[in-house]
């Protein structure tokens, strides 16, 4: 499977990272797996065949048409079979909460059919586009009407890139010292707003650097990486690395190009953490 990223106009760039689509250049009658991993971000996918589910979860069962997914702690595996057209939106993270009017922790780790959001006959609309270009137009006009008066949580904002530029040595007690509230009522704030803790979240951010890194080649040895992001030891770093992807960073290595979470952008630009500021 091929995914190709789409950049979002301007007036949505606070609040979508980017739209991606898939293309599948060998038809394949029985289901494929995919790995889906953590990567900071919620997102929509719009997902079908002939109007029918091809996405299916680990058990076989066919995921909705169109569905809002949430942050992701832990590492999945997803089926596709035959050759659908698979779209997908990637938001900001602190987008989501007020775009959805939702407590983004309560989609951590979970989907929810999209027609609980969007307006009736939504997805009909989706079915119905003669090609991706169509469909990504439909979610730009649907979105740019719900971001006219959004509202993002500033001080949660200022955490996320706080986070995102000083991975390797940000301190969860330390962000919510600057954040002038006490340290409970921050940490329930950025769970609102983000879906997830924030130590988790700066867990999560490390580990998408190491996936960086591995997959650009900028290292010699794995320790290397975790002394380069700060994990305590090497140790540390296969075991945080297992937890979000699943396997060890030498397995995840010599999987290879194949071994892709679906909802992420092409191999050249595997980790656009530079959108994760928004």
């Amino acid at each position: 499977m091929k995914v190709v990223r789409v950049e979002p106009p301007k007036e949505l760039r606070r609040i979508v990272r980017h739209f991606w689509f898939s293309s599948f250049p060998n038809p394949n009658a029985f289901a494929k797996q995919y790995k889906i991993l953590a990567d900071g971000s919620p997102g929509i996918v719009f997902q079908h065949s002939n109007g029918n589910s091809s996405v299916l979860n680990s058990d076989g069962e066919p995921l909705p048409i169109a569905f809002l997914y949430g942050q992701k702690t832990t590492a999945c595996t997803n089926l596709i079979r035959g050759t659908p057209t698979i779209i997908g939106v990637s938001f900001c993270p602190i987008a989501f909460k007020p775009l959805f009017n939702i407590d983004s922790s309560d989609l951590t780790n979970n989907i929810l059919d999209i027609d609980h959001f969007f307006s009736p006959g939504f997805v009909d609309l989706l079915l119905n586009t003669i090609n991706t270009e169509q469909a990504i137009g439909l979610f730009c006009d649907a979105l740019d009407q719900r971001s006219s008066k959004l509202e993002q949580d500033a001080v949660v904002r200022e955490s996320v890139h706080h986070i995102v530029g000083n991975t390797a040595d940000v301190k969860a007690r330390d962000i919510s010292s600057y954040s002038n509230t006490s340290r409970r009522q921050f940490q329930r704030r950025f769970k609102q707003c983000i879906g997830v803790a924030p130590e988790t979240y700066i867990r999560i951010i490390k580990f998408q650097k190491a996936v960086q890194l591995l997959r650009n080649g900028h290292f010699q040895r794995l320790s290397d990486i975790a002394y380069a992001l700060n994990y305590s030891d090497q140790s540390h770093f296969i075991r945080e690395f297992k937890n979000f992807s699943g396997h060890t960073p030498k397995v995840f290595l010599r999987k290879g190009p194949d071994y892709r979470p679906m909802y992420m952008g092409n191999e050249s630009s595997f980790c656009p953490l530079r959108l994760l500021e928004c």
